[in-house]
């Protein structure tokens, strides 16, 4: 039987994170100049958003959205851990990502909170605190007892 998910995880993984991707699917697609002009004021465009921008931020908010729905939904269908163990991996993984794309901003996005606007917030301290608490996860923070080896799984031809 597989170890129930600590309440926290849950919360976070199954509910917080999702609505949150989904906050930034509606803004890269539907409030596209508002998403730029957070993003980085100084390079976003004036008047209107180019086509070839508009096509990029339509993307990214499909991409998005396919994230939020496959956290939510692959994480609600299994408590086995080791289901959950590979997909918070790779999103730790994608998590480090996410900080590097910000980095042409310069260093201080990374530390100077004080000049946080709300885009920098979502970019920089949500996903530190969703680093943490993937990280927190991958280490057993949080359950009873050792981490249950599992056997390998069996391919399916």
């Amino acid at each position: 039987m597989a170890a129930k998910i600590p309440f926290l995880y849950r919360l976070v993984f199954l509910y917080l994170e999702p609505v949150s991707i989904i906050v930034g699917a509606v803004y890269a697609h539907f409030l596209q100049p508002t998403y730029l002009h957070l993003t980085h004021a100084a390079s976003a465009p004036r008047a209107t958003v180019p086509i070839s921008t508009s096509i990029v931020l339509s993307q990214l908010a499909n991409l998005y959205l396919g994230l939020g729905l496959l956290e939510a939904c692959v994480l609600r269908a299994t408590s086995d851990r080791h289901v959950w163990r590979t997909f918070l991996a790779i999103l730790l993984l994608a998590d480090f990502g996410h900080l590097y794309s910000v980095a042409p901003v310069g260093t201080r996005v990374y530390w100077e909170y004080w000049t946080w606007n709300a885009i920098d917030w979502g970019n920089v301290a949500v996903v530190y605190l969703l680093a943490l608490t993937r990280t927190l996860f991958l280490c057993g923070f949080g359950f009873r007892g050792p981490a249950v080896a599992h056997a390998p799984s069996k391919r399916v031809a």
